[in-house]
């Protein structure tokens, strides 16, 4: 721990910080271009997804007002991003007051222009998570949504959270908890060059004409290069979810599978053609099977825990 800690003030970290940060401010250019990339952007997908992820029958947003008998009087986003999960916090009458911290000034910057439109109460921030201090018992409601797995003091980042929550506070990770920087298992490398096999080719064709077969390894440096934060201890969150966190349910969401096929590839399933529908149908069916056989781990998961 103190090693970390001390990374955190070199020179290096800073630097890696700063190229996280601008890696994902300049990701609002592709946001607003509406591209369809990786596989949650698909509509079918997500709604099954979301599905998957349901608490009695509502997406979590709209179960924690319940879980609570009333909205999170604060609620804090964390790597809250441009804070399109906090809007939908606010629009499921989840939380009275919106928060929300994160490493890129842009993208804060662009979540707080949307919360004035709004007028929603609150702010939201620019802060490097990984050295954050929080107020004891503030929040009603923490969550972080698909960020959490790009930050690297895991421990720090989640005691700071036991504290920050009140008594019957909820914290909440909706997240990619699979190989630690994208070193994936050579089981689910097959079992993804197996489904690809089964696809036509005009399913498999990568933008630039090429027909895809299998999805390759990356190396750790070549993750680096593109996000030197990505998935920097993925593996470790559920694990120290559970030391520091009473669990109130966990959900399996998949992706063990589908976030490795569809990569490059996931636009020609959508608009739905039949062949793309049954496709995708029996993707879904096959890692939903072997996932909840418990012969596939999950790579996303619905993680909700109180302070110990």
């Amino acid at each position: 721990m103190k090693r970390l800690r001390d990374y955190l003030k070199s020179a290096e970290y800073k630097a890696r910080a700063a190229a996280e940060s601008r890696k994902w401010g300049d990701h609002l250019q592709v946001e607003a271009r509406g591209e369809m990339n990786a596989w949650l952007d698909h509509p079918e997908i997500a709604a099954h997804y979301h599905r998957r992820a349901a608490i009695d029958g509502n997406r979590w947003e709209a179960w924690v007002p319940r879980q609570l008998g009333r909205p999170a009087a604060r609620s804090l986003d964390l790597g809250c991003g441009a804070a399109s999960r906090s809007f939908v916090v606010w629009e499921a009458g989840a939380s009275a007051t919106l928060e929300g911290v994160d490493i890129s000034e842009d993208r804060v910057a662009e979540g707080e222009r949307k919360r004035q439109k709004i007028g929603a109460p609150g702010r939201f921030w620019a802060e490097d998570v990984n050295a954050i201090v929080l107020e004891p018992n503030r929040y009603d409601l923490v969550f972080s949504a698909h960020s959490f797995h790009h930050f690297l003091e895991l421990e720090h980042v989640m005691e700071q959270t036991a504290r920050a929550l009140t008594p019957q506070g909820l914290f909440i990770l909706e997240e990619f908890v699979g190989p630690t920087q994208f070193q994936w298992t050579d089981l689910q490398m097959g079992l993804t060059a197996g489904l690809l096999g089964l696809l036509p080719e005009e399913l498999r064709r990568f933008r630039w004409d090429a027909v895809k077969h299998a999805e390759g390894r990356p190396t750790v440096e070549e993750v680096v290069a593109v996000s030197p934060f990505e998935s920097i201890r993925s593996a470790e969150i559920v694990p120290l979810f559970e030391k520091y966190f009473e669990i109130v349910l966990i959900r399996k969401l998949g992706g063990t599978l589908q976030h490795l096929l569809y990569n490059g590839i996931v636009h020609h399933f959508w608009p739905l053609t039949s062949e793309a529908s049954r496709a995708l149908h029996g993707i879904l069916a096959v890692e939903d099977q072997l996932i909840d056989s418990g012969l596939l781990p999950s790579d996303f998961m619905l993680l909700v825990g109180r302070r110990r």
